[in-house]
């Protein structure tokens, strides 16, 4: 205990202060279970997945919505060069990559003053350099949302160029950047809980800055305070009403996303999890055709997240199907939602995120008594004998200085390394553990032509189904591959395209596995038609390919 820093830590407090607000109401929720008696049996039309935009989306009388899904070729790996997506992982130049450093706030007022302002000053290559000698690979800056908005009285060139160079530094040593949208109060705003057309601005403001440059990352937005429930979900990634944002309309990601997209970004995007940033369960998956959205999780041992059992349905369960990275977590006694028993709890999270290759950024590497205890040495806090209270100051700097350069990727090896791009992914949530079969109702673009190959989550590609069926007639197709063992809960199933070209028109996943959805004297049970794809602009018609 030390009690002669006490003006310090008063400084210190207040950026604490905004970190515990966060996570404060937060509110547990269960998760989506539309079970049914009787066998559970899903349809899907292939367009209404979400359609990477090296798939076509045509226009046929016979098929069963009057649009299909056309596949040139097999799938392919992502462009090389910078951060890219390939299906549940991140590369960077190729190689698989897991983002692990730290979340910095010198970014986050407009002008470098106000409680951040120490750590405004301290932006250096030091830093830099200190982060690295930690195993670093990656910065946060958290930016503010008022300062970015041209239509804001906070906004200011100044502030902008502030964050050109603070970028370049980061660069200029190597590492790769988030930049993620910050409203909250050390950033000078008010805590709105979804993002706005003031967001919207911020992302025009930050992409003609940063477009050129595929190792910077774009968050949309730090913490989202939206339940995990079908309402607040829809919120999140639609939009909504003033009355639930401050008096401000909501957007939604989704909207955020086309934006970025609007301005040439090839960048990967991040979209974080709701409820402050804490649950991913239940979450609608953004639809980009170009296949780069991660989402960021902030697994703070509270609440819904404080026993290692939430972990896995809270948010580890989507790292099997897309990129997660932790963007944001710390376990410090300073904190009001502190909790006794992170000294165990915290090592055990880290090892958690670990195994699944959820990369982590570390609460700040500029805060004092958070990571570090002295901007002259960086010297790490720890968790040694961990208690709660402002007079203590453990924390958990030591932990990830000792696990942060052995965070390498669990590479399998039949990964597919294939981008999003040249796939139709669909989200499945299943009601219960049961082996479903799958069948889809196909078409050979050309003569021979071979099936699409099937991923399920990140396990192995194989064939989709048997056969290639007659040239032009639709027929429903499955496979021994298809037979698929599934746990409860939310599932991503990827057809990755096949060599000569195949046309998808419907999916159907059942538990009745000797069903056959194309045989009048065994049909398969009525399905309920899900997807998780957010409504937008139909895309152009086409001729059908033949």
């Amino acid at each position: 205990m030390r009690t002669g820093r006490r003006h310090r830590r008063l400084l210190t407090a207040a950026v604490l202060v905004a970190l515990s607000v966060s996570h404060l109401h937060a509110v547990s929720a269960g998760p989506i279970e539309p079970s049914e008696a009787g066998p559970n049996t899903f349809s899907v039309e292939a367009e209404a997945a979400l359609v990477g935009r090296r798939v076509q989306v045509v226009d046929g009388p016979a098929a069963s919505g009057g649009r299909f899904v056309h596949f040139s070729g097999p799938a392919g790996p992502p462009p090389g060069g910078g951060v890219r997506v390939a299906g549940k992982r991140l590369l960077r130049d190729g190689v698989p990559f897991v983002p692990v450093g730290f979340t910095m706030v010198a970014l986050v007022h407009p002008t470098g003053e106000g409680e951040t302002a120490w750590a405004a000053r301290r932006l250096d290559d030091r830093a830099m350099e200190a982060a690295i000698s930690w195993g670093a690979n990656t910065i946060r800056f958290q930016v503010s949302q008022r300062g970015l908005d041209p239509l804001d009285a906070l906004y200011s060139d100044a502030y902008v160029n502030r964050i050109v160079d603070g970028v370049a530094l980061a660069r200029s040593h190597g590492l790769v950047v988030i930049l993620s949208i910050q409203d909250q109060g050390p950033s000078g705003g008010n805590s709105h809980g979804q993002p706005s057309e003031a967001t919207i601005r911020d992302w025009q403001t930050l992409t003609a800055r940063f477009n050129g440059d595929p190792n910077v990352m774009y968050e949309i937005f730090n913490e989202p305070q939206n339940k995990p429930t079908p309402d607040g979900w829809s919120v999140w990634r639609d939009g909504g009403p003033p009355e639930r944002n401050q008096g401000t309309p909501a957007v939604g990601h989704q909207r955020v996303l086309a934006a970025i997209r609007a301005t040439g970004a090839m960048n990967v995007v991040i979209a974080g999890a709701g409820q402050f940033g804490q649950r991913l369960d239940g979450i609608p998956l953004l639809h980009d055709p170009l296949g780069q959205v991660a989402y960021g999780v902030h697994p703070y041992l509270t609440h819904s997240l404080r026993e290692p059992e939430d972990w896995e349905p809270g948010f580890g369960f989507l790292s099997t199907q897309y990129p997660v990275v932790a963007t944001e977590w710390t376990a410090v006694s300073g904190v009001r939602f502190c909790k006794p028993e992170w000294e165990t709890t915290a090592p055990q999270l880290v090892d958690y995120l670990q195994a699944r290759d959820i990369g982590l950024l570390g609460w700040a590497f500029d805060v004092l008594d958070t990571l570090i205890l002295d901007w002259h040495q960086y010297r790490p806090t720890s968790l040694e004998g961990f208690q709660c209270g402002e007079l203590f100051d453990h924390g958990a700097g030591e932990l990830l200085k000792a696990e942060m350069p052995e965070w390498h990727p669990q590479v399998a090896p039949c990964e597919a390394g294939l981008s999003d791009e040249g796939v139709v992914a669909v989200p499945v949530d299943v009601p219960q553990t049961g082996t479903y079969r799958l069948w889809a109702l196909t078409r050979p673009a050309t003569r021979g032509a071979g099936a699409s190959l099937l991923q399920v989550d990140d396990s192995c590609p194989v064939p989709a189904w048997e056969g290639s069926g007659p040239e032009d007639t639709w027929s429903w197709r499955t496979s021994r591959g298809s037979l698929l063992h599934l746990s409860a809960g939310r599932h991503t199933v990827r057809f990755l395209g096949a060599a000569g070209g195949v046309n998808l028109d419907r999916l159907v996943l059942t538990t009745d596995i000797g069903c056959n959805p194309g045989d009048p004297g065994d049909p398969c049970p009525d399905p309920t038609t899900t997807t998780t794809r957010p409504p937008e602009a139909p895309p152009s018609r086409r001729r059908p390919p033949r």
